[in-house]
C-alpha cells in the first residue's frame, strides 16, 4: 500500500524491522515490566475489530517516514480511505498485508498458539469477576484469529 505522509510518499513495507517496531512499540508488559513481544498481534487484532486508529500506528511501524506530525498522519489517513468511504477496504487491505507478510504471520500465529496454551491455565484459577472477564476476552481474541488466520 503506497501512503503520502507530509509531502513524501512511500510504500508500507511489513519487513522485518516493521515486526520489530510493532513488537517495541505496540506490545503489552508483564507484571514485571517486561515486553511480551506481542505488538504485530495487538495490530492485527485492532484491525480485525475494526479499531480505524490502527491506520495511524501501522503506517507509523511500516512506513519510512521518520519524524511524522499527527495532522500529517491524519490526512494520509483521510487520503487513503477516501475520507472515510474507503475505511473497510483499507482495513481488509492492512489485513492482508499482515497476513501475507512471513515475519508478521509467523508472530501473530505464535501469539495465538500461546494464548490458546494459556487458556486453560487462566480458567482453572478461582473465577472471580476479573478473571471471568479475561477469560472472555482471551476466547474473543482466539476466536478472531483463528477466524483470520
Amino acid at each position: 500500500m503506497e501512503v503520502t505522509v507530509g509531502k513524501k510518499t512511500d510504500t508500507l513495507k511489513f519487513n522485518y524491522k516493521a515486526l520489530f517496531n510493532a513488537n517495541k512499540d505496540y506490545s503489552t508488559y508483564d507484571a514485571n515490566n517486561n515486553n511480551m513481544g506481542d505488538g504485530a498481534t495487538n495490530l492485527f487484532t485492532r484491525i480485525l475489530t475494526g479499531d480505524t486508529a490502527v491506520i495511524i500506528d501501522i503506517i507509523k511501524v511500516a512506513g519510512g517516514f521518520g519524524k511524522i506530525s499527527d495532522d500529517d498522519l491524519f490526512d494520509a489517513v483521510d487520503e487513503i480511505t477516501e475520507d472515510g468511504a474507503k475505511i473497510d477496504e483499507v482495513l481488509a487491505e492492512l489485513k492482508d498485508e499482515l497476513k501475507n507478510s512471513g515475519f508478521f504471520l509467523k508472530s501473530i500465529t505464535a501469539q495465538r498458539d500461546a494464548v490458546a496454551e494459556a487458556l486453560p491455565i487462566v480458567k482453572s484459577k478461582e473465577q472471580t469477576d476479573e478473571i471471568k472477564q479475561q477469560v472472555t476476552a482471551i476466547e474473543r481474541i482466539l476466536k478472531l484469529l483463528n477466524e483470520n488466520l
